[in-house]
């Protein structure tokens, strides 16, 4: 008796002490899947826990994810709701559950939820309506019984059986369409008073048809999320990429924490924007990385241990955490040599854990994503590719590559903390919110410098730029320091300004910029109050997304020198080093990753085989950085705790970091 009570009182202390979203407090994750299908002859046929356990042992992941229903809608367990695949050998996922709890390890399900064909193929009714009223074959219908009859009874069915910790729901937003059936059309009048439907972008009405349908999606995870929580609260429920940059609106979803999987392939290009933006979120976080790339003509290829902590630098950098993703055989059996690397991928994670996870921006650069140009100019409903984030894309990288620490905001969450930033960026975006618009000019007239690019901006903020008239478009070229000149790759908008708006550079009609200079300006400063306005006058942002020449770094690089740069911090050479800086209790971290590669990559050549190492990287910080009463106790360079040289310089601080591989940071402790 004694020993039983023992035991409930320490089962009782347990639970009171655990977080209560135990997702804060995991770094490093794993993830499998197999997306079950009706072809499947032997699921879990060589799952076994002697395997698990070895693989767990080895690999150390704080959390792991593993395989339930995918987007053909089979499950790989034995469900009594659904459709059962019918290749179930043996229940993997049992397996798995009863190995993870042993070991004390959180387990997530692998749940595709918007993306279900099985269902469709049953109950057609759940199927999206196109245009046309023919029945999309794999995305379901928001209004349709689905999510009542299906996918909440299915996701408690495993909750209750299995215990899990956790739900990672993939083929969400980015599976999600606006539907013409006519319970949507019905619906949508009821709730606007809008008769006619529209069927594509430009149609009256087309705005409020869409908000529409993203309001039924995220009323669609609420209800996933508080059902799973009815029956267990601790289960923590994602749903992947809610929030994320194809979804920037202000979170209104309490999901327990937000995540994606970034591009299989030049996945570190996407995990650099979305880790910023994700950081600036206020929930706990991650990203997933592929562990292998995949084509349709050879199938997957796994990546190199570089490859991998590469891609996944960009997510520590950011102080979020990270998982990989890795298939099983159709068997459940894990390849060995697999193992091996993703636990080679896992010590380079860890070892730099201490200083990365859960850190802080220092404010330094804000890019904007604008919720409302987003919304404005997206493919529906969440669609993020093609030129709605280009301008934001490039400004992120271009202003990287010149050496800044970049964060990305919405209007929203920048509207909060806008003061907190020296400089802040709007890049090529139409539309704003009143509110933002207001907020921003308050920033700029209480002594913040801004930068806005694009061709419109005459019409959206002569007021703020001293334009007194406008003269059309043209395709020009950009004069450049050295004399030389760039080509502008889009039209600009030929402005006229009052004299108390100073042209930094003029456009050119030719490419010599002593003979060809006309009367427009390419580029202009503005005051207003104790601040200032650079303006760009076309899509500068977006050219450099899709063209990334050094000329164009070249030309911002010498407008810049007419802001208030100096007191921001900033790596000096070589443009592919990345600089963050943050700050973790009473450390000042310099995050800097190394985007090189050691031969080359093109559109055959995805691989990274080996990362350069690059010697003497020098940053600057502002002296402003170290907060008053404080002082700098020791430099060191982690993970290693090799020591750094710093030296105080006029109104800052140059700190060299003597060698970087591929991710690494440098510490100022301070006192």
């Amino acid at each position: 008796m004694g020993i039983t009570v023992n035991i409930l009182i320490l089962s009782i202390l347990v639970t009171l002490t655990q977080s209560p979203n135990w997702h804060e407090d995991g770094f490093f994750g794993i993830h499998f899947d197999l997306h079950p299908n009706a072809k499947d002859t032997e699921l879990g046929r060589e799952t076994t826990p002697e395997q698990i356990r070895d693989f767990l042992l080895k690999v150390k992941p704080d959390f792991v994810q593993y395989d339930c229903k995918g987007h053909p809608g089979y499950t790989g367990y034995p469900t009594k709701v659904g459709s059962p695949s019918p290749g179930i050998v043996q229940d993997a996922l049992r397996i798995w559950r009863d190995v993870t709890k042993e070991m004390g390890i959180p387990l997530s399900i692998h749940y595709s939820g918007v993306w279900d064909t099985r269902a469709i193929e049953l109950n057609p009714d759940w199927g999206r309506r196109k245009p046309d009223g023919s029945i999309d074959p794999n995305n379901t219908c928001r209004t349709s019984d689905y999510d009542t009859k299906l996918m909440i009874p299915q996701l408690i069915e495993v909750v209750k059986e299995y215990d899990i910790d956790g739900i990672w729901v993939d083929g969400e937003n980015w599976a999600s369409f606006p539907c013409w059936c006519d319970r949507c059309k019905k619906l949508f009048t009821e709730s606007t008073g809008i008769q006619n439907i529209p069927v594509k972008k430009g149609d009256p009405h087309w705005d409020e048809w869409v908000a529409f349908h993203r309001d039924l999606f995220t009323k669609h995870v609420k209800r996933v999320v508080e059902e799973v929580h009815k029956v267990k609260p601790s289960c923590m429920v994602c749903s992947n990429w809610l929030y994320t940059m194809r979804q920037p609106e202000p979170i209104s979803v309490d999901v327990d924490y937000l995540s994606g999987d970034f591009s299989p392939s030049f996945g570190a290009r996407e995990a650099s924007f979305e880790a910023r933006f994700l950081a600036s979120r206020g929930k706990p976080w991650d990203l997933m990385a592929w562990s292998f790339m995949h084509s349709s003509s050879i199938g997957k290829i796994m990546k190199s241990v570089p490859h991998l902590c590469q891609e996944l630098s960009e997510v520590m950098a950011q102080g979020g955490s990270v998982f990989i993703y890795d298939n099983p055989k159709r068997s459940g059996r894990l390849v060995d040599w697999h193992t091996s690397l993703l636990s080679a991928v896992g010590d380079f994670c860890k070892a730099r854990k201490e200083w990365c996870f859960k850190s802080e921006t220092i404010p330094q650069v804000a890019v904007l994503h604008s919720e409302t140009t987003f919304y404005k100019e997206n493919e529906p409903l969440y669609g993020k590719h093609g030129a709605v984030i280009q301008p934001v894309e490039g400004a992120v990288s271009i202003l990287l590559e010149l050496g800044f620490s970049v964060d990305i905001l919405n209007e929203d969450s920048l509207s909060k903390v806008v003061d907190t930033y020296p400089l802040i960026v709007i890049p090529e975006r139409r539309y704003l919110s009143e509110s933002f618009v207001t907020k921003i000019k308050e920033y700029v007239e209480n002594g913040g410098d801004l930068i806005l690019s694009g061709n419109f901006l005459a019409s959206n903020f002569g007021d703020w730029l001293g334009i007194t008239g406008e003269k059309g478009m043209r395709r020009a070229w950009l004069p450049l320091p050295d004399g030389s000149s760039v080509t502008t790759g889009g039209e600009y908008q030929c402005v006229e300004v009052n004299p108390n708006a100073k042209i930094i550079a003029y456009l050119l009609q030719g490419e010599e910029s002593q003979r060809d200079a006309t009367q427009f300006p390419a580029v202009t400063l503005h005051n207003i109050g104790k601040g200032k306005v650079m303006a760009i006058y076309g899509p500068f942002f977006k050219l450099y997304c899709t063209h990334p020449v050094p000329q164009f770094r070249i030309a911002l690089n010498n407008w810049l020198s007419e802001l208030d740069i100096h007191n921001l911090a900033r790596r000096v050479e070589p443009w592919y080093v990345e600089l963050s800086l943050r700050k973790k209790e009473n450390k000042i971290l310099i995050n800097l990753v190394n985007r090189a590669v050691s031969g080359y990559l093109s559109p055959e050549r995805h691989m990274v085989e080996d990362v350069p190492v690059v010697k003497d990287i020098v940053v600057y910080l502002p002296k402003t950085i170290i907060p008053e009463g404080k002082q700098i106790n020791k430099a060191y360079l982690a993970p290693a705790q090799v020591p750094i040289q710093t030296v105080v310089e006029d109104n800052r601080i140059k700190v060299t970091i003597p060698h970087l591989y591929i991710y690494d940071i440098g510490v100022l402790e301070l006192n």
